[in-house]
């Protein structure tokens, strides 16, 4: 299974989940999540990250040239877009950036099919969320039945994901690559080392 663990803003907590096989370290760069981080500090925070990691900037209606800071000032090497970001800016930054993977966030809502179908072509992993107005992060599940009318498109689930969800999700026999996990591996907002180290040990013995 693949495990992205999201919303780094201390070293410790990634030596932790690098350590412990994980395949994906997000960072948030959005101003409004209490897991804001500036180009500053991931610079600083990514730059020891082995790049056999996806090291993801979590970007929400970002501009050309706020993206061109990201991946010129930082040790990036994919995007999540998480916001309204049309197909065409998208290919864009593929265009200009071959060599950034590109992840994209989307809602689970009636909507979601139509969204995988208009991005599919653009996109290397989905990530199914949560709806929100706040563009995730809200900590809380969705109704993971919609999941059964997707195959054959890789995504990930996101969404107040935690040990106890896994071996819910486990029993569902969705055909998800794995999992976006935030609140889940944190202790009163904060990342926890245990967490972090129990839910990959669980997920990848």
């Amino acid at each position: 299974m693949f495990i992205k663990c999201c919303g780094f803003q201390d070293k410790e907590a990634i030596e932790t989940a690098v350590l412990n096989h994980v395949d994906a370290i997000g960072f948030i760069t959005y101003p409004k999540s209490k897991r804001y981080v500036s180009v500053e500090e991931i610079k600083s925070l990514s730059k020891e990250i082995p790049q056999t990691i996806d090291i993801v900037a979590v970007v929400v209606n970002l501009t050309m040239v706020e993206i061109d800071q990201l991946i010129q000032e930082t040790s990036i090497n994919t995007l999540q877009f998480h916001g309204d970001e049309s197909v065409s800016f998208i290919q864009e930054v593929k265009e200009k950036y071959p060599h950034i993977k590109i992840y994209k966030a989307l809602p689970a809502n009636d909507q979601l099919l139509a969204n995988i179908e208009a991005f599919k072509n653009d996109v290397d992993l989905f990530l199914i969320d949560t709806p929100s107005k706040d563009y995730g992060g809200t900590g809380v599940s969705y109704d993971w039945s919609i999941l059964n009318e997707l195959s054959n498109i890789p995504y990930l689930i996101a969404g107040g994901i935690n040990i106890d969800k896994i071996k819910q999700i486990e029993s569902l026999n969705f055909n998800h690559n794995g999992y976006d996990i935030s609140s889940g591996i944190e202790t009163n907002g904060q990342k926890d080392k245990e967490k972090i180290k129990a839910l990959l040990t669980y997920v990848k013995e």
